[in-house]
């Protein structure tokens, strides 16, 4: 009898030790850090597009982070790509201290932080995207993973997107009903197919995973889809359909493949503005509209955060998905006046739509401190004085 006992009961451990844990082991970093609607039923949601800087995070940058996180009080902030410059960190030790100099800001200031990759965070330095992730994961504020891993290889030309998951956001502190969903996608690189060049896009193994995980959340969500919006670097291939075109020399208008275009009428120059030709991947490329396709037919995503483009800032529908481009806040690599960060409110109570603003670097920190904004006038001279020799001898 006792030996049929200790038989059950080691095959009973046995079964338990095999089923899955739903605790807190299994779930995903995202989900253990609960982001939620505030008491007062709101979300805000901080961008942060093309930091972009070298080994050594520039100070100015470093102190606009700093003021625009305490002036838009985020519950989670997203770095969209380019968070450090690859060619500038030409081993792994000087990739290490890029990200670390970033992560460092945000851990000091005790926000949840996720990202995606942008076309340079890995070009031209040793530090691989899964090395970098596991940088990025040594810091407790950061609630990303490497999820969806996929690798596009064509001849001898590779590419390998990492880091695509999603954040739940749940009705409140105290529940745990998704009521909206954030999408984080790694859109790639550079194309590796030389019939096509150009910039990469989300790839199948992506696409299917986020098919399904749309499907999951709207099947606990008792058959209606879960709001959503999404992130990541590169702008998708359809925002050559949701421009305007119009004829050579129109003014303000931007060319691509020969033709001209100009943001739709009826867009406020104020709030958006197409300083240069949006960057996506080629046209050419038919599995490049896959992404923007299955979001349509899922239904769920109501508009797609990018950077890339440093200088852009626009809110473009298409087809009832914004398209939405995010200037960047580097002092390292190109930029104007615009530099900045996008400021994004979800309110509990209407999640079929969202509000966004920009909080200005100029305004930032022209109102900080007594030393950074000396510093910050000494540093806008020199600008001017670049800009002015730059077009001189353009």
């Amino acid at each position: 009898m006792k030996k049929c006992l200790a038989i059950f009961m080691s095959l009973m451990l046995a079964a338990l030790l095999a089923v899955p844990a739903f605790g807190t082991d299994a779930q995903t970093p995202a989900e253990k850090a609960h982001i939620a609607f505030g008491e007062d039923g709101k979300l805000t949601i901080l961008q942060v597009a093309d930091v972009q800087d070298d080994a050594f995070l520039s100070y100015f940058c470093k102190r606009s982070i700093v003021y625009t996180v305490q002036q838009a009080q985020p519950d989670l902030i997203v770095l969209t790509g380019d968070n450090i410059s690859g060619p500038s960190c030409r081993t792994k030790a000087l990739a290490k201290k890029a990200i670390r100099d970033v992560m460092d800001v945000f851990e000091r200031l005790g926000v949840p932080v996720a990202m995606v990759f942008g076309n340079h965070d890995d070009e031209k330095t040793p530090l691989t995207k899964l090395e970098q992730i596991e940088v990025y994961e040594s810091y407790s504020c950061f609630i990303g993973c490497a999820g969806v891993v996929a690798e596009l290889k064509v001849g001898d030309n590779s590419t390998l997107n990492a880091g695509t998951y999603n954040i739940p956001v749940y009705e409140s502190a105290n529940s745990d009903k998704v009521a909206y969903n954030v999408w984080c996608f790694d859109s790639g690189t550079y194309n590796p197919d030389p019939q096509y060049g150009g910039y990469s896009y989300v790839l199948p193994e992506q696409l299917d995973w986020y098919v399904e995980t749309s499907n999951a959340l709207k099947e606990a969500n008792g058959g209606e889809v879960v709001p959503s919006i999404a992130f990541q670097h590169i702008i998708p291939v359809q925002i050559f359909d949701a421009l305007k075109e119009v004829p050579s020399g129109t003014s303000g208008a931007v060319e691509h493949g020969g033709k001209y275009y100009t943001l739709p009428d009826g867009t406020d120059p104020e709030i958006n503005w197409l300083s240069e030709t949006p960057c996506p991947p080629s046209t050419a490329c038919r599995p490049a509209y896959a992404e923007i396709d299955a979001m349509l037919q899922q239904g769920d995503v109501q508009a797609v955060f990018v950077g890339h483009d440093h200088v852009n800032n626009y809110i473009v529908p298409y087809e009832g998905i914004d398209l939405v481009s995010s200037q960047g806040c580097t002092f390292h690599s190109y930029n104007d006046q615009h530099r900045g960060f996008r400021v994004i409110t979800i309110d509990r109570n209407d999640t079929d739509k969202y509000e966004t603003h920009i909080l200005f670097t100029d305004a930032l920190l022209r109102r900080g401190n007594f030393v950074d904004v000396k510093l910050y006038s000494i540093r806008t001279l020199y600008d001017k004085v670049y800009v002015f020799f730059r077009d001189l001898f353009k």
